[in-house]
Parts: structure tokens; C-alpha cells; sequence
């Protein structure tokens, strides 16, 4: 959501409801109405919460909405007939959206629970939020039957990748590893090679693969995937302000006069990484 949300029903909350299921406070039922939508592949009966109800009257001056929802709840109604019941009473959305979504929601509540979790897993993963989506997955490893190696292997090709994203590289080898002893694919091989690059000495790492013959050939594919990144790298908004500061410390008493105004560009940028490094622990 860009900007302020413009409240057509209701008012906005002095106090949030922190959507539990997807780490959020929301401040007004629009608010609400578009993570429904956004988010609808993954709405399940956790939503169903007598103290969003609550909330919604108190908070947002909903008093009919939630006596509408308190039936639902009361008479133990769908996932679906509660999130279509919100969006109808709201109607910022047009019908083909709300019976969209509605949809959506009922298709989901065929999942099992295996598959939801794994759902919720692969969100968290897809938000950055990495250590919380490895938790996912590793009480999924622990539900799942060892015959199924598909499943298995991509889960632990995701752990993989949830470590990596927490520059925790020689675990995220160690699952990209199991992944490819799991289904064999080559895939799991070049990120497991990947991850020794990425967490080993240069020296180390050539010299694993010379004591390593048969990785020899799928190495070189993956210099060039690291190549590749790098210059993905290049183009991010980070790398062009990290150039930007080197240039400003470069010029000296040039635009900004001295290298101070360099140290301090730079504990602004440091700052803003950590903080997402942050978010991707949560």
C-alpha cells in the first residue's frame, strides 16, 4: 500500500490489529480488505478471530459488520463466507474481485494442514522474512514421510535458500547438499557449490575443487551464475549509492567539503541494511 489509505467505511484505529498470519498492524478495514485480496491464497480459518471482531467495532465503529461476522463465527461458518462477508459490507472492490477472492478461499480450504504450512513457509521466504520461514520448514521435514523425496527435496532446497538469504552459507550448503542426495537434480549441486563460494576462502574453495575433480565442469557454471549476480548486483539502488559515497570520498573537499559527509552517507546506508537484516530474523 503507497501513500495514505483514504477511509470510505468506518474510521481508523487508534490501536492496530496485528494480523498474526502475516505479521502486520492494520489500522482500517480497507487496510484489512486489501491484504484479503492480495493475500488471498493464503487465508485460512486463523483468520476467524472474535478479537479482530472485536476490533472492528471498537476500533473502526463497525457495529453491524461485526455483529454479521459474530454470526458467521457463531454459527461456525466458511473461511470464505467471512472474508466475502467483509469485503461485500466495505465494497471498495468490484463483485468479479470479491467472488474472485471468495474463490480463492474456499479453493484453500481443501488444503491440508501440511500444505498450508508449507504455504505460509514459502510466503515468509518470498517476504525475506528467512528465519521464520526455516522454522516452517523444518517442522515441515519433521511431518513429512521419507518417501516423499520431491517434497522433501525442495524443502530442503528452500531451507537452503532461507540460510543464504541469512549469509549463513556453509548451512545453506549443507541443505542444498541433502537436496540433491534427496532427488538427485543438479540444481541442488550448483546451489550447493554456490554456497561453498559464497562462504569460503577464494583459495579454499579452489582448492575443495581440485580435491574434487567431478565438480569441476559445473564450478565453471558457477563462476558464470556468480558473474551474473554480480552484475545484478551493480544495478541495485544500494550498489549505485555505495559508488556515489566512494566518489564523494574520492573528491574530498569536492560537493560536500571533506570526507566526513562519506562516513556519515555510509552509516545511513549500513543502517538501512541492517534493518532489513533485522526483518529477515523476525
Amino acid at each position: 500500500m503507497s501513500g495514505q489509505v483514504i477511509l470510505g467505511t468506518g474510521r481508523r484505529a487508534d490501536s492496530p490489529y496485528y494480523m498474526e498470519r502475516f505479521y502486520v498492524n492494520l489500522y482500517s478495514v480497507e487496510e484489512l480488505c486489501f491484504l484479503f485480496v492480495d493475500r488471498a491464497e493464503l487465508l485460512d480459518a486463523d483468520i476467524m478471530q472474535r478479537e479482530m471482531v472485536r476490533w472492528l467495532e471498537s476500533q473502526c465503529g463497525l457495529s453491524d459488520l461485526a455483529h454479521t461476522l459474530d454470526a458467521l463465527l457463531n454459527k461456525k461458518g466458511s473461511v470464505a463466507a467471512f472474508v466475502g462477508a467483509i469485503l461485500e459490507y466495505v465494497n471498495i472492490y468490484p463483485e468479479n474481485v470479491i467472488q474472485w477472492t471468495e474463490e480463492i478461499v474456499r479453493g484453500n480450504e481443501g488444503l491440508n494442514p501440511q500444505e498450508r504450512m508449507k504455504a505460509k513457509a514459502d510466503y515468509l521466504l518470498g517476504e525475506k522474512r528467512y528465519l521464520a520461514a526455516l522454522q516452517q520448514y523444518q517442522n515441515l521435514v519433521q511431518e513429512t514421510p521419507e518417501n516423499e523425496k520431491l517434497l522433501l527435496a525442495k524443502l530442503y532446497h528452500n531451507m537452503g535458500t532461507a540460510c543464504a538469504g541469512m549469509f549463513l552459507y556453509a548451512q545453506a550448503a549443507e541443505w542444498f547438499m541433502k537436496a540433491y542426495e534427496t532427488d538427485g537434480r543438479r540444481e541442488g549441486l550448483s546451489m550447493y557449490l554456490a554456497a561453498l563460494r559464497m562462504g569460503r576462502q577464494e583459495k579454499a574453495y579452489i582448492d575443495y575443487i581440485a580435491e574434487h575433480p567431478e565438480y569441476h565442469e559445473l564450478s565453471l557454471e558457477v563462476e558464470r551464475m556468480m558473474k551474473r549476480a554480480e552484475g545484478s548486483f551493480e544495478g541495485t539502488d544500494e550498489n549505485r549509492m555505495l559508488v556515489t559515497y566512494q566518489v564523494m570520498r574520492e573528491e574530498g573537499a569536492g560537493a560536500l567539503g571533506g570526507s566526513a559527509p562519506y562516513y556519515e552517507e555510509i552509516g545511513k546506508l549500513t543502517e538501512r541494511l541492517k534493518k532489513r537484516y533485522r526483518r529477515s530474523m523476525g
